[in-house]
């Protein structure tokens, strides 16, 4: 909702701009700064709507469309598809109005989403107050209502952001482009002459535009160097209400299924810090992406999300490092993690009081986040 509202303010912010500027056979050019579910619905909404013509960009720093909607792709020597994990955005869950319930009715007809039907549960310790640390029956799992509503995109996740960044204007004129990629730097231009936005990559411009959307909260910090002089006071008001936690991500495939009746597991860490942590360590979530429907069965594979806490203890240790490592110490920290915890839950899922030797199926795939430099 904070993003649509972000969309909404820098639309009308931005559209002064538009309507005073002038180009070559009156029209404009408007370059919208990330892919994701809110750049996408803000691409799709100005071609559906607009009544003028449009020459709509927009810039994706990733290697593929979606943004915290991104899907990561394995295939083999062949091309074929091995394993495809929702590394950001795991879910959708019931809407919290009835504007997005419209919407995502629309997504369900078009077949862009589909409901998630898995069986789900939270593991949790005891309360902290009884003590600091526990025996392993003292962990509680509890199962989650099976009609809690759970959408995904269909066939992946960022399906939804493909679809929408595929819509055709009304007016035949406009014009819809994406690239990926690139890591638009947004440069304002205080002269009547011109547009008043040019787009960089590194030193390369990629084009002067009328209108500027920008739609990841991040595009209006202080450090935000391109956009520190913008007159864009009130997005940047707006960003003050989002609060940032950290989160890291390793995506893991195995040769069988894993020995695990869950489909997505919560680790509660706020439930007793000291105990969680020193039985599931980073872990905050795991998600068996082989059951969300359209996605490849022949293996089992996972995506898995740490906790706020261990991921900024783990990044803080690990900030020196150069990218690769990084990405490497929290693909083995992680894995490791997971592993290590399964027993437990294995032993929780069948009501047993002791540790139930678990048969571990062999790794066939593992890989950390998807890591980029941060933006200068």
């Amino acid at each position: 909702l904070l993003s649509l509202l972000i969309i909404v303010i820098m639309i009308r912010k931005t559209s002064c701009l538009a309507a005073a500027a002038t180009s070559n056979n009156d029209r404009i050019r408007g370059a919208i700064l990330g892919s994701g579910i809110s750049g996408s619905p803000a691409a799709a909404t100005l071609l559906e709507s607009s009544t003028k013509s449009l020459d709509v960009s927009v810039y994706e720093a990733g290697r593929g469309i979606g943004g915290r909607m991104s899907t990561r792709r394995i295939v083999d020597e062949g091309g074929n598809l091995l394993y495809q994990f929702d590394h950001g955005c795991q879910y959708i869950s019931t809407p919290k109005t009835e504007c997005f319930r419209k919407e995502l009715e629309k997504w369900k007809e078009r077949r862009w989403v589909e409901q998630w039907q898995g069986t789900f549960a939270t593991i949790s310790g005891p309360p902290s107050s009884k003590s600091s640390s526990s025996p392993n029956g003292e962990i509680q799992l509890y199962m989650e209502d099976p009609g809690k509503e759970k959408y995904v995109g269909y066939p992946s996740m960022n399906a939804i952001c493909e679809h929408l960044l595929q819509t055709r204007s009304a007016e035949h004129s406009s014009t819809l482009s994406v690239s990926t990629g690139k890591q638009a730097r947004a440069v304002q231009v205080h002269s009547k002459d011109q547009p008043p936005w040019q787009i960089y990559h590194n030193n390369e411009l990629l084009g002067s535009y009328d209108w500027l959307i920008v739609t990841d909260r991040n595009s209006a910090q202080e450090a935000r160097k391109d956009l520190a002089d913008a007159t864009v006071a009130e997005y940047k008001q707006v960003n003050k209400q989002v609060k940032s936690i950290k989160s890291i991500t390793t995506m893991i495939a195995f040769e069988k299924r894993l020995p695990l009746p869950f489909d997505g597991i919560t680790f509660d860490y706020n439930s007793n810090p000291a105990v969680m942590g020193e039985q599931f360590k980073s872990l905050g979530w795991a998600a068996r992406d082989s059951s969300k429907p359209g996605r490849t069965k022949e293996n089992d594979y996972w995506v898995l999300q740490s906790n706020p806490e261990e991921a900024a203890r783990l990044l803080s240790e690990i900030q020196d490092a150069s990218l690769p490592q990084i990405r490497e110490v929290i693909r083995e920290r992680m894995v490791s993690d997971f592993i290590e915890s399964i027993p437990t839950l294995i032993a929780k899922s069948s009501g047993s009081d002791g540790m139930e030797e678990a048969k571990i199926p062999k790794i066939a795939h593992s890989i950390g986040p998807p890591l980029t430099a941060p933006f200068p």
